[in-house]
């Protein structure tokens, strides 16, 4: 065990996030507010400046570390942005404690106080998953996420070989709303995985469509399930120099909802004006802009589509997508860490730089259920299931996409296409062809074709491809992953193999050379490997 998670282990037994009564005490008089309390560290010291909200309105800390909220309690609780340095108590279910429910009506007083711990997080590593989707259902979805191995191995591999310091963000979709009542796995279920499993660091969550209660019909009362169970929708904190911030993009509408029936399930991808309100005024409080700030949410702002014969983005907002990126303008880098997709997609647009990252369950952990392993876990674009590590130093971000069960410095998938082309599903599949489909681009395949899915692929980095030390042209693909073709082989249709843009295709001279892939990231990080030819091509290769 890493020593920062002993650190954690150990303060589960003394930290306690304390809510009492509202009393005359203290140099605020209660009466400026229905939501009072102090914040102080762990050794009783006050902590002035501390940010505190209700989810619409934001105060401070004074000198003694008070706050007082005049709140109407609308979402039924308070919290506060931990401030850098320090972290709040982490339950068993490795949720942080840094906020408290309410108990009374708006028109009465009540008081919270929250405790807090020093720790030194300038340098700290963040890994961020995604789309868990566990509902206990016959694609043996727990299985996979708890097997040996799985992701919750791998992550604890990942969190004990950090050098910092470790945290972990979860964009949402933990579970699955069309099977909370049909199998009776909800979200109080998915807690009790982290907790039986310990989860290795503190989790801080946002919220998935898939994360709403399907018996509402109003994105109130179906998030009302998460607030009580997970905590706040949205909310910030703050690790050594970086501000993060929190956020539900997803309004959830599904139409016929009601108690007993499961609507259509049906939302719009947007931040609601409550939040973009709060989120001015937390933002306002953040007094450097030029360092590091990084938003999370669960569906990507920006998507990918074609554009002539290359790839241009679009917004991927139902609406609104200006107002989130207006109020964003000002600083100088920021980072938008998303999910929703199933698929990696890198993207930077002004100061806004997007990662949207790959599933943890693939393609909803069909892969591995057909196949009978969990090791075979493959998203709609290729890429293995797995998450994003951020390593973070000061206000120096640098990142990489960690396939579960995989080397961690594996960042690509190499495929020798004279053996892909034998095989018989993509022979019928009519997607990988001597002419090319509609929606590719580039996606001919002809004789001693080499193609290289880099999954976490950036426009700065490097591919070189060389064949007895003579370099190889590439070209970029937009097209179809051949291993994800082969290992979902049913026909729901949200689940087949997606185009993808982050693939490029190269000519060897003959079928058995061999060929010499070396990938280089945005931070001089190489990622190789020596293709003997011909390389099998199967439903387990690398």
């Amino acid at each position: 065990m890493i020593p920062f998670v002993r650190k954690y282990a150990a303060a589960l037994a003394v930290l306690a996030l304390s809510a009492c009564q509202a009393r005359a005490a203290g140099p605020q008089d209660p009466a400026a507010g229905s939501l009072t309390g102090r914040i102080a560290s762990d050794d009783g010291t006050p902590l002035a400046g501390v940010v505190v909200s209700d989810g619409v309105r934001v105060t401070q800390t004074d000198a003694e570390g008070m706050y007082a909220l005049n709140s109407d309690k609308e979402l039924g609780y308070v919290f506060v942005s931990i401030p850098s340095g320090y972290m709040a108590a982490v339950d068993a279910t490795a949720i942080p404690q840094f906020f408290a429910y309410t108990a009374k009506p708006a028109e009465e007083s009540e008081r919270h106080d929250f405790t807090l711990t020093p720790v030194e997080n300038t340098r700290h590593t963040l890994i961020a998953a995604t789309d868990h989707h566990l509902a206990d259902r016959e694609s043996l979805d727990v299985g996979q996420f708890t097997a040996e191995g799985g992701f919750i191995d791998d992550v604890k591999a990942t969190a004990a070989a950090a050098s910092s310091p470790v945290y972990s963000i979860c964009m949402g979709d933990m579970s699955w709303d069309e099977y909370w009542h049909k199998h009776g796995f909800m979200l109080p279920d998915f807690r009790r995985l982290y907790a039986r499993h310990t989860f290795p660091c503190p989790v801080f969550n946002a919220m998935g469509n898939h994360d709403n209660d399907p018996w509402c019909a109003s994105d109130q009362e179906a998030s009302a399930a998460f607030r009580r169970e997970i905590g706040p929708t949205y909310y910030s904190f703050n690790l050594g120099e970086v501000h993060y911030v929190v956020l539900d993009n997803i309004v959830y509408v599904n139409t016929g909802g009601r108690e007993g029936a499961i609507g259509k399930l049906d939302y719009e991808v947007r931040v609601d004006q409550r939040q973009l309100e709060w989120l001015k005024a937390d933002l306002g409080t953040v007094a450097d802009r030029s360092a590091p700030l990084v938003v999370v949410m669960h569906a990507q702002l920006h998507w990918w589509q074609r554009s002539g014969n290359g790839v241009a983005w679009k917004y991927a907002f139902t609406r609104d997508a200006d107002q989130l990126v207006s109020t964003l303008t000002g600083f100088r880098e920021v980072h938008l860490v998303t999910g929703h997709s199933h698929m990696n997609f890198r993207l930077l647009n002004g100061n806004l730089r997007e990662h949207n990252i790959a599933a943890t369950s693939g393609t909803w952990w069909w892969t591995g259920q057909i196949h009978g392993d969990c090791a075979i876990n493959t998203c709609l674009d290729g890429s293995p299931g797995g998450y994003e590590v951020f390593e973070v130093d000061g206000r120096d971000i640098r990142w990489h996409y960690k396939g579960i069960g995989l080397e961690d410095g594996c960042q690509f998938r190499a495929y020798d296409m004279n053996e892909v082309l034998k095989n018989e599903r993509i022979r019928s599949s009519g997607d990988f062809t001597a002419e090319g489909t509609a929606g590719g681009m580039n996606d001919a395949y002809g004789e001693n074709d080499i193609l290289v899915n880099i999954w976490g692929w950036q426009p700065d980095w490097t591919v070189r491809v060389t064949e007895n030390g003579r370099e190889l042209r590439g070209v970029r693909v937009i097209g179809k992953d051949p291993l994800h073709k082969i290992t979902y082989t049913r026909s729901t249709k949200p689940f087949q193999t997606a185009y993808n843009p982050h693939m490029w295709r190269y000519r060897a001279s003959g079928p058995s050379t061999t060929v010499r892939i070396e990938v280089t990231d945005s931070f001089g990080r190489t990622s190789a490997e020596t293709m003997t030819r011909p390389k099998a091509f199967h439903i387990r290769m690398r």
